[in-house]
């Protein structure tokens, strides 16, 4: 890898699950010298490959991780809206992906079982703590035709990485997917262990618990009847329409204090192309870090102004609708 990464302005990684190959991937990229992008959706390969920011450092290579949809956009809507505000409070990204995508690979579903596997990490009260995954649920309302769904603490790296570049008492992230089916299906996953990485016998073979996991979930609409699936999906059509096989919805919120009142920023996206989503930022980062001279070295996140925020996020908007609520919260 190192030799096929050498001698390129940027190198771009979207292999996944990033908790198996982010670090040896970004290793390669520094070994070979040059600039870096990836959309890590890990919280340990992100905490892993910020360990690398000297190393990076020494060997004058900019490397910007997690610059996907979420992470990515997420952390872009977090800085830009605490910029807006004289203190910040509360952060919280939230989202809701399509589970029904046809071309949705094994690698996604991998990560979406680590993420919801165990205890995760949050920021709170000024500390980085540890919750058990899909703890704490709530109805978030995305903007239409997302509309509202569950959404539960997920492991991801924005609370990893948004504490060390804005000042704030609160970062949390909560996620989930579509049909509801499937959510409920992953929590019963997740309760019985059967996301972790243990190893269960079966017939004679070992197997990790989440291989079986993720087979039973690949299987899924070839082993489950026709009816059944039409009673699943059908009202999901109805409801989201194009936005059902492939859509996503993000959402950020920044709480804070401005000119000594209370406010809130609520950006809100709804897409009807999850990939686009997650490529969109990957691909502006990059022409960005080849076409700038004196970019600082070292390892990343997007929130940390390496690359303009407010640039990337305009740029974002030229392509993605982003919604933004502000509101001043009165106090008697």
């Amino acid at each position: 890898m190192v030799d096929a990464i050498r001698g390129f302005d940027v190198a771009v990684s979207a292999l996944g699950p990033f908790y198996k190959f982010g670090v040896p991937v970004l290793k390669a990229a520094l070994r070979a010298g040059v600039n870096f992008v990836d959309i890590n959706d890990d919280y340990d390969a992100t905490e892993e490959a910020l360990k690398l920011h000297g190393e990076a450092q020494e060997r004058r290579v900019t490397a910007l991780i997690g610059m996907g949809a979420t992470p990515g956009i997420t952390n872009l809507l977090a800085r830009h809206g605490a910029q807006k505000l004289d203190e910040v409070s509360d952060i919280g990204t939230y989202w809701v992906w399509t589970a029904i995508d046809p071309t949705m690979g094994p690698a996604i579903i991998d990560h979406y079982f680590h993420a919801i596997t165990g205890m995760i990490p949050t920021y709170k009260n000024g500390e980085w703590i540890r919750v058990r995954a899909l703890s704490e649920p709530e109805h978030y309302e995305f903007p239409e035709p997302v509309g509202t769904w569950e959404v539960a603490h997920a492991g991801h790296p924005e609370p990893v990485t948004i504490p060390r570049y804005i000042k704030v008492k609160n970062v949390c992230n909560k996620g989930g997917i579509w049909p509801s089916d499937l959510n409920e299906i992953a929590k019963v996953f997740s309760t019985l262990e059967l996301t972790s990485l243990k190893e269960i016998k079966i017939g004679g073979h070992v197997f990790k618990a989440r291989e079986v996991a993720l087979g039973i979930t690949l299987a899924l609409f070839e082993i489950t009847p026709p009816e059944a699936m039409e009673k699943s999906i059908g009202p999901l059509y109805e409801r989201l329409g194009d936005y059902a096989l492939r859509g996503l919805g993000l959402a950020v919120v920044v709480r804070g204090v401005k000119e000594g009142g209370e406010r809130v920023l609520k950006y809100g996206i709804a897409c009807k192309d999850a990939a686009k989503a997650t490529a969109l930022p990957a691909a502006l980062a990059a022409l960005e870090l080849a076409g700038t001279e004196g970019v600082r070295a070292g390892v990343y996140p997007p929130e940390a102004n390496v690359l303009s925020v407010e640039k990337l996020v305009s740029d974002i908007r030229k392509e993605i609708e982003i919604e933004l609520i502000e509101t001043e919260i009165k106090t008697l």
